[in-house]
């Protein structure tokens, strides 16, 4: 089973971050074989931290969970909320795998739609993927539907995706045809930058 987890940071204690670092960094290490995906969310300016989000994929809710609440920086208190969600690998490969290249830059958009919006969005399935199509080599890392916990109805998406500009994330979003089409209530863009040791492939 495929998840998405952000762990939003308390920005009432941004040095904890690095009292739990090592910790965190030899955690996800353990742990590798489950990750799709790993990294932090970042202000603009990659000066302030924001959350990390992982893509995982564990055997059920019970390993998740404990993956979660077991997490060197969550119980450093880093994190004022986790939040755990059904996702699926739209791409079904891992951001290790992604072509990196040399000034790149990153982001993390979430998805949130609204309620209902399930059937509609089947309508525009093979119209979104048609649009996502061009960018699936080069510029995503990974991609994926939010899904509630029964996998049954669709609430969303998180992405990361390599563009060199907000602005160019807006631009790419205006036309995508989920987003077009008003099936999300809002959408959450932020810097995101790859998790690991520095120089760790992630």
């Amino acid at each position: 089973m495929e998840f998405h987890i952000q762990l939003i940071d308390d920005d009432a204690h941004p040095e904890r971050r690095q009292q739990s670092r090592d910790d965190h960094w030899q955690y996800f290490d353990d742990h590798v074989d489950h990750f799709v995906a790993r990294g932090a969310t970042r202000s603009d300016d990659m000066t302030t931290f924001l959350s990390s989000v992982v893509f995982v994929d564990f055997p059920d809710w019970d390993a998740v969970r404990h993956f979660a609440a077991n997490e060197p920086n969550n119980l450093n208190g880093v994190y004022k909320e986790v939040i755990i969600r059904r996702w699926g690998n739209g791409l079904g490969r891992i951001q290790r795998d992604f072509p990196k290249k040399d000034d790149q830059v990153y982001w993390y958009y979430r998805g949130y739609g609204k309620p209902g919006m399930h059937e509609k969005r089947m309508e525009l399935l093979a119209a979104h993927q048609e649009y996502f199509a061009p960018y699936d080599i080069e510029n995503f890392i990974v991609r994926g539907a939010v899904w509630d916990d029964d996998h049954t109805e669709w609430q969303g998406s998180a992405n990361l995706i390599a563009l060199p500009s907000r602005s160019a994330v807006e631009d790419f979003l205006a036309n995508e045809p989920y987003y077009k089409n008003g099936l999300y209530e809002d959408v959450l863009i932020q810097r995101y930058g790859f998790g690991g040791r520095p120089g760790q492939r992630t």
